[in-house]
């Protein structure tokens, strides 16, 4: 029996050998697919054959397709994590470097995507990689902006403008007041002022990766707006704020606490602190979902300090894109509900705002970037004004467009104008205005 143990253990090893062989046939086989398939552009087909192999998820060689084919189907932070995963492993990899900074384009964390992009363009890479990675640049520069959470890790913008209505007062010459007309004189406060402005604003955005999939990031704003004639409503705005971004299989979640103050005519008018969330979605390649939500305490200066208040907000943004379109035009939708309480526990300065925007974007060539907006909302408030003697409600119906332009890829050219029109059941808030400026940015 001894000499034939040999032989069991050599039958054994080429069992063994042979079980190997098929285990690697059969992960080679998907791993070839999607790869051929990735070649192909062949997207859809390759992300559903990762989503059918869900052992090779961590194989570098199989993560740097699947993130390709996730990204290129709409599923972008799930392709973002698969390409950094990958480049853990294979940090040479330009290709997937290219495509992670893309995947950060479309995520809007243009810190992040910035910071890719730039790395790539450190090691000269052939002059179609420098001109795509250039027409990202510069389509983050005018994304910027337009967008009001300043991403830029520098911006400084000057503008020259006119406002209609700089103290946001009414047009009526006359009160309807509960116990009878009062007459508002032409230099009256209530009544609206008109007047040219200048305008200055500093800022930037810092971010620091912490992991694969979490970021922080601190900022800060100022915006100081100087009228012509009119210095009394000058208007100065400070913030700062701190926060991260984690990015789970198919969201990028965002939190952020911000602090800001507002000053009119060189003297605090309020503080206010907020925490706030969002979580943005993709549901495919053109569509994306934003759920956000945030908490405000606001703070007045004495004289004002009755109105003091804490506020609420929950809300929902849909995008669609459609990057086949010439122009590639986009459009989106942004519900939202605000409960406004006073701390004071004054009703009548309580408030409830449902507010609806729908907007869309264009292009105009690589430089030219064209924005419209329409929105709507309610001032509901929730106790009676003795002065007026009804509980006030306002109905507020706004548009607003704007037009970007790249001179560069640092240099930014803004014209924007918006006109808005409340309609109230106290006269005193019945107001109308037209405003419309012009602004240079320069950002890196």
């Amino acid at each position: 029996m001894t000499p034939q143990l040999p032989r069991l253990v050599r039958r054994n090893v080429a069992a063994a050998a042979v079980l190997a062989l098929a285990f690697t046939a059969a992960l080679a086989a998907p791993l070839d697919d999607i790869r051929r398939q990735v070649e192909a552009s062949q997207f859809e087909l390759a992300y559903q054959t990762a989503q059918a192999n869900p052992q090779l998820v961590g194989d570098p060689h199989f993560d740097f397709p699947y993130g390709v084919a996730a990204i290129s189907v709409g599923r972008v932070p799930e392709g973002v994590l698969a390409l950094e995963r990958h480049l853990a492993a294979v940090p040479a990899n330009d290709r997937a470097r290219l495509e992670l900074a893309r995947g950060y384009f479309l995520l809007g964390e243009y810190p992040r995507a910035r910071s890719e992009f730039e790395f790539v363009l450190r090691y000269n890479p052939p002059a179609g990689v420098r001109a795509r990675i250039a027409g990202f640049l510069q389509a983050m520069q005018v994304r910027e902006a337009t967008d009001r959470r300043a991403s830029a890790r520098f911006y400084a913008e000057v503008g020259v403008g006119h406002d209609s209505n700089v103290n946001l007062g009414t047009y009526r010459d006359a009160l309807q007041l509960g116990f009878g007309t009062v007459e508002l004189a032409p230099g009256s406060p209530s009544r609206q002022v008109k007047d040219s402005f200048g305008q200055l604003a500093l800022g930037g955005q810092q971010q620091l990766r912490v992991t694969n999939r979490l970021s922080v990031f601190a900022g800060a704003d100022l915006d100081v707006r100087g009228n012509l004639n009119a210095h009394q409503y000058d208007l100065t705005t400070a913030g700062a704020n701190i926060g991260f971004s984690q990015l789970s299989n198919a969201t990028l979640w965002r939190t952020t606490l911000g602090i800001s103050q507002m000053m009119v005519g060189g003297n605090r008018y309020r503080n206010a602190v907020l925490l706030s969330t969002d979580a943005g979605i993709s549901l495919d390649a053109e569509r994306t979902l934003s759920l956000f939500g945030n908490y405000a305490e606001i703070r007045h200066s004495v004289t004002d300090e009755v109105r003091d208040a804490r506020s609420f907000t929950l809300g929902a943004m849909l995008n669609h894109s459609y990057a086949d379109v010439a122009g590639s035009p986009a459009l989106g939708a942004r519900l939202s509900y605000t409960q406004e309480d006073n701390a004071t526990l004054r009703k009548d300065l309580s408030k409830q705002v449902p507010m609806l925007r729908v907007f869309g974007s264009i292009n105009s060539g690589d430089r030219l970037r064209l924005t419209l907006g329409l929105s709507a909302y309610l001032q509901d408030f929730q106790g009676e004004d003795i002065g007026f003697g009804s509980v006030r409600r306002d109905e507020t119906s706004a548009i607003d467009l704007a037009a970007n332009y790249a001179i560069d890829a640092r240099l930014t050219l803004r014209a924007d104008a918006a006109w808005s029109h409340t309609r109230s059941n106290q006269s005193l808030y019945d107001s109308r205005r037209v405003a419309a400026s012009l602004k240079l940015r320069y950002q890196f």
